[in-house]
């Protein structure tokens, strides 16, 4: 991310036509564990906040969006022919344009339908926004004359077993959706075993903690309106069933 990052903007560099730069960054680079919403003023993330945990080691998706962010504003400060605009979004969903994905939120959608979570859900809450409304984010970003700095763009928090429940009415009958959520203290136990990925450090900092934050400068400085999460998982569950990544129970 680092290098992408200092190749796009040297090419740019170059360019004199180019007047602004849209960053696509990650509310990753504001928090690096859930459990830092906490520290946050009213508990709650803003723009104003870095991401000072990540590493190498731990969460290190979010050490390279935190410090691809920086050095873009580093590079940004050092000249004047261009202006940079970020957008800071939260775990994206919805329908994707090739019907494939690899994102995290595929791989939670995934999860809730093949049964994977049919003996619950872990208590992961997380700031949600549709694929839809991020791409909008970015041409108003671009295009509104007086865009500038950070923007958290964001619909709301919510879990795996709330997203569940979204879809318990139309699908509820046909796949194994979580109808309950797991107990922390059990995920910590046999959850390193079952993902490698999944540390008892990731889960005390990440599982059982609430997730908030201030959407509002996109809303005032972007105009942003968010569609419903719940709009956004049921769309994107049906696609998985048309592409025939879920099969009924």
């Amino acid at each position: 991310a680092l290098k992408g990052t200092q190749n796009v903007l040297a090419s740019v560099n170059s360019t004199d036509s180019v007047e602004r730069v849209v960053l696509t960054s990650s509310c990753t680079a504001i928090y690096g564990d859930a459990n830092e919403c906490e520290l946050a003023p009213n508990k709650t993330l803003n723009e104003e906040i870095w991401n000072t945990t990540s590493s190498v080691s731990h969460q290190p998706y979010s050490y390279s969006k935190t410090i691809a962010e920086q050095e873009a504003w580093k590079l940004a400060k050092a000249q004047d022919q261009w202006s940079l605009v970020v957008i800071n979004p939260s775990l994206v969903l919805g329908p994707t344009m090739s019907g494939k994905s690899t994102s995290a939120s595929h791989d939670i959608c995934l999860q809730m339908g093949d049964g994977t979570m049919k003996a619950g859900a872990p208590p992961f809450e997380i700031g949600m926004v549709d694929v839809r409304d991020v791409a909008e984010a970015h041409i108003r970003a671009a295009y509104m004359s007086g865009a500038s700095g950070r923007h958290i763009v964001s619909k709301e928090s919510c879990t795996p077993l709330k997203l569940s429940k979204m879809l318990q009415d139309k699908y509820g009958e046909d796949y194994p959706l979580p109808k309950k959520e797991l107990p922390k203290w059990l995920v910590w136990l046999v959850g390193p075993f079952l993902d490698k990925t999944m540390t008892r450090k990731i889960i005390s900092k990440n599982m059982g903690h609430s997730w908030r934050a201030d959407n509002s400068k996109s809303k005032e400085k972007l105009g942003m309106e968010y569609r419903s999460i719940e709009t956004s998982i049921n769309e994107m569950f049906q696609q998985m069933i048309d592409e025939g990544e879920l099969k009924r129970s």
